[in-house]
């Protein structure tokens, strides 16, 4: 199956304390010659984190002038204080406090964290010095793109080890509100181009351990378009367009599983991985990315031949409404291989049994350990299969046979890309192939033919319009730009700002009441033509109104724990026509302001009587109508320990109390409200 093939491909996440300790620090200079766009096509290679480890594969060993964008795999997602994923059933079961560069930080569940602080953002490569606050491969991406101009960056979150948590930040509005932020905060902070979401997989078909649900199909578009609204607002305040993408699945289950159609209208691209088709979790010979379908692997029992290939991944896209320019083909730096293989038919679809030694893993092969040892060497023979256009390697003496993918099969993957007029390619990863065989291919296949560089602009954006105006905000729509090999996008201008825009319309807010402005539109293409302004359209936004809406009565108002001298208390939110600003508690002649749904009130006499009142409020000052709750305060000395609260900070071994149980502190932290005793056991155990 392709979910249990992405398993090897990505799963070598954390390798042994001691690897990283003994890591060489590259001294390779960035001298790399700057690349000039040679075409529109993408060109994104990946980039593990774990390749500055025991493969001594560091950032400053890519080619760089070849691509257009780096994908560095992984980040990940914090989750009760913790990352990673300890499913018994992954190639790297542990987790993880959750770090930034400086160490064990303290953050809500679905916020975006470094996968491997110590490779990503610590470790000293040449040149560091100790106050730099980024260093690691992070440090490095950022000094590579400032030697590269054309280069741009993208954090991968996820992978085949790391989607355990997906479904649960997809799940809720707030989860999502906190991963979208904590990716904006992550991009500004690492200076990241973009975001790569690689959750494997929606609904099904990833470890066996991963969150999971039904709604996931309807909840990865609403987790992207919170994403995405979150990159534009950031865009506009720092002057640029971040990018948004995920890698997708080859496999119909993955279109049926996902809104493909509005996901693509939501993303820049989608990065399709169209390889791990087949390989040593099946007992039979095949190949790990064949473009076509050969009937004979059908014939020999090859599980799902008749689906999984190349071609069938990107018709299934296709098919569910991804524009041909949004997918962004898969190849493979790596081959595969099975052990034990019958001698039949060059041991190609034959019965098989266990995996031969690979390069770093069992039955995976980086392609230049197959350029160096196996290619018609030490007794292996290349073979070619003309129907799939894919060749392979075999060895009758110890029965090996190995599926993968060279310069001759690259020619064809890249003619298909260019048929289909597909977005470009992306490659896992590069260290697979030091020698640049398959990158150089790649590039140059992908380039204009000639290596002219694309002069052409977008047509002129027409009948730009306006469609509705508030007091703050003004909606506009223009008619689509041709190019003569596509449009990437829009800029509207108004006076000295631009807003970055993918489709064909948009809302600019934030605007002053009763003041005119004046717009334009223009389109971009991929290599980095721009069109003329079109007609201007100059609108005057709306009074203001006077808000005298008040919000709704706070409701369901609760003690939630109480001690001789404090009441505990909460509600839930109220809601209002322009936005809650606040609550006011109220008790006696005492008045308390609040800017969230709980408190504690603090203060009180023993034993005593009091009458609670919680008002809301609002920016304009219109205030609801109250919720009163009557609590009495415990005897003094009744109660020695305190009940948990949120918004407190404790240390390790602090007691409090809940639900009639005590719990000790495990490791210090403030907390928030969902972080209560009982569901956080990283942060609280019971004594």
């Amino acid at each position: 199956m392709v979910q249990r093939g992405l398993s090897i491909r990505k799963g070598s996440i954390i390798v042994l304390l001691a690897a990283l300790i003994l890591s060489m620090i590259s001294s390779t200079e960035f001298g790399i010659q700057r690349a000039k766009a040679a075409s529109s096509y993408k060109v994104v290679g990946y980039y593990p984190a774990w390749g500055a480890y025991g493969r001594n594969y560091n950032v400053t060993d890519m080619d760089v002038s070849k691509v257009t964008h780096i994908n560095y795999a992984f980040a990940d997602i914090c989750w009760n204080g913790i990352h990673g994923n300890s499913d018994q059933t992954g190639p790297n079961p542990m987790t993880w406090s959750c770090q930034d560069e400086v160490g064990t930080i303290n953050v809500p569940n679905g916020t975006l964290v470094l996968g491997d602080p110590w490779i990503d953002a610590q470790k000293s490569f040449a040149g560091d010095t100790w106050d730099k606050p980024i260093k690691g491969n992070i440090g490095q991406l950022i000094k590579l793109k400032q030697s590269n101009p054309h280069l741009k960056t993208i954090i991968s979150v996820g992978g085949w080890s790391w989607s355990n948590r997906f479904s649960d930040v997809a799940a809720s509005e707030t989860t999502r509100e906190t991963f979208a932020n904590s990716a904006v905060n992550f991009l500004r902070k690492y200076q990241f181009d973009g975001i790569d979401l690689d959750w494997e997989y929606p609904v099904g078909g990833g470890l066996a351990g991963n969150s999971v649900r039904a709604a996931d199909k309807q909840n990865y578009t609403l987790l992207l378009q919170k994403v995405r609204e979150k990159l534009n607002a950031a865009g506009i305040v720092d002057g640029k367009t971040y990018l948004l993408t995920i890698a997708s699945s080859a496999s119909p289950t993955f279109a049926q599983n996902t809104e493909l159609s509005k996901i693509a209208s939501i993303l820049d691209w989608i990065n399709i991985m169209t390889y791990d088709f087949n390989g040593g979790w099946q007992n039979i010979s095949a190949h790990n990315a064949p473009l076509y379908y050969d009937p004979a692997a059908a014939s020999a029992g090859v599980t799902n031949a008749s689906t999984f290939y190349v071609a069938a991944g990107v018709q299934s896209h296709l098919d569910a409404g991804v524009p041909a320019s949004k997918i962004v083909l898969g190849m493979p730096f790596y081959g595969r291989g099975w052990a034990n293989v019958g001698t039949g038919n060059n041991g190609q679809y034959q019965i098989s049994s266990g995996l031969p030694a690979g390069t770093w893993e069992a039955g995976v092969f980086d392609y230049s350990d197959l350029e160096a040892r196996y290619i018609n060497k030490n007794g292996y023979t290349r073979y070619w299969n003309d129907t799939a256009k894919v060749p392979y390697l075999y060895n009758a003496s110890n029965r090996t046979y190995i599926s993968y993918d060279d310069a001759e099969s690259f020619g064809h993957k890249t003619a298909f890309i260019k048929s289909k007029g597909l977005g470009g390619a992306m490659f896992w990863e590069f260290s697979g192939d030091r020698n640049k065989t398959l990158l150089t291919k790649l590039t140059n296949d992908l380039s204009s033919g000639s290596g002219n560089v694309d002069t052409t602009p977008p047509t002129v954006p027409g009948n730009l319009r306006s469609t509705t105006k508030t007091s703050t905000s003004v909606s506009l729509a223009w008619d689509a730009s041709t190019d003569n090999v596509g449009v990437t996008g829009y800029t509207v201008t108004y006076g000295s700002t631009n807003v970055n825009v993918s489709g064909t319309s948009t809302v600019i807010s934030g605007l002053s009441p009763n003041t005119s402005y004046t717009f334009t539109v223009k389109a971009r293409d991929a290599a980095g033509n721009v069109s003329g302004a079109s007609n201007a359209v100059t609108v005057i936004t709306e009074q203001a109104p006077v808000d005298t809406t008040p919000p709704t009565v706070p409701t369901n108002l609760r003690v939630t724990g109480q001690t001789s001298s404090s009441i505990n208390l909460a509600w839930d939110a109220s809601t209002d026509n322009v936005g809650v600003t606040g609550y006011t508690v109220t008790y006696g002649s005492t008045n308390v302001n609040v800017s969230g749904t709980s408190t504690v009130i603090s203060g009180l006499s023993p034993n005593t009587s009091y009458t609670f009142t919680v008002k809301a409020r609002d920016a304009a000052g219109n205030v609801s109508d109250g919720a009163s709750i009557t609590a009495v305060t415990e005897t003094s000395g009744d109660n020695n320990i305190a009940p948990w609260a949120p918004n407190t900070s404790y240390k390790v071994n602090d007691l409090v109390t809940y639900e009639g149980k005590t719990y000790y502190c495990i490791q210090a932290h403030t907390t928030l409200v969902g972080w209560e005793p009982p569901i956080v056991p990283a942060l609280w155990g019971l004594k």
